[in-house]
């Protein structure tokens, strides 16, 4: 989960302060900066987000540690400071993703959906909320093939795609709608399809190395 440096320059310390202990699986720590990062730059919408996702990672943590009580409370903390974010910032394309995540990790796969959707109808031109929906619908996808729900499968694979493809009608060379192109692609059998996707990627955005090996492993003869 991605933590935001601000604007600002007391903001900007207690920031740098934050991400290190975040690292370091620090939470408490991280908070502390974090909200007094957030007390010297109150208007800025990504004091608010890394207040979200570190109570975000505090609740993951706290459930592998098997403390029910504490992961729900921050979780509930969490989404809070999440949607006081969005308050701030309706288009906040990490809130978006980290409470939709959120929603994911405590079962509640429509609400998930209902936040992306929602997002994509305010703006339907806007390449984020397409890129979200395809995220949560290839998420869904890989459920449904671990159930053993074919046809579930496919429909979810189908949106994924049609969302990656609205997103390279707009903007033809999206890194990362064209990656996630490939792999759907390729974890639907079509590997001819997934090398195209990979070598169109690779092309508009040279020299990422597990790209150029993924096409190499997937074009390579077999013995």
């Amino acid at each position: 989960m991605l933590i935001l440096l601000t604007l600002g320059c007391a903001s900007q310390n207690q920031t740098a302060e934050g991400m290190r202990s975040y690292g370091q699986a620090r939470y408490d720590a991280a908070l502390t900066a974090f909200q007094a990062a957030h007390n010297a730059n109150p208007n800025n919408p990504d004091t608010l987000y890394n207040i979200a996702a570190t109570y975000h990672q505090s609740a993951r943590a706290s459930l592998r540690l098997g403390n029910a009580a504490a992961a729900l409370q921050q979780y509930e903390q969490a989404v809070q400071y999440y949607q006081l974010c969005l308050a701030r910032d309706p288009n906040h394309a990490d809130a978006h993703r980290g409470l939709s995540a959120l929603h994911m990790d405590r079962q509640n796969g429509e609400a998930a959906y209902q936040l992306l959707v929602d997002w994509y109808h305010r703006n339907p031109v806007a390449v984020e909320p397409k890129l979200e929906l395809a995220r949560h619908y290839h998420e869904f996808m890989q459920i449904c093939l671990a159930q053993g729900r074919i046809e579930e499968a496919q429909t979810c694979r189908d949106a994924a795609e049609i969302y990656l493809q609205r997103v390279l009608q707009t903007e033809t060379d999206n890194l990362r709608a064209l990656r996630a192109l490939g792999f759907l692609k390729e974890q639907s059998g079509d590997i001819a399809g997934a090398v195209s996707e990979y070598q169109r990627a690779l092309h508009a955005h040279p020299h990422q190395k597990d790209l150029e090996e993924r096409i190499a492993a997937l074009t390579r003869p077999v013995q």
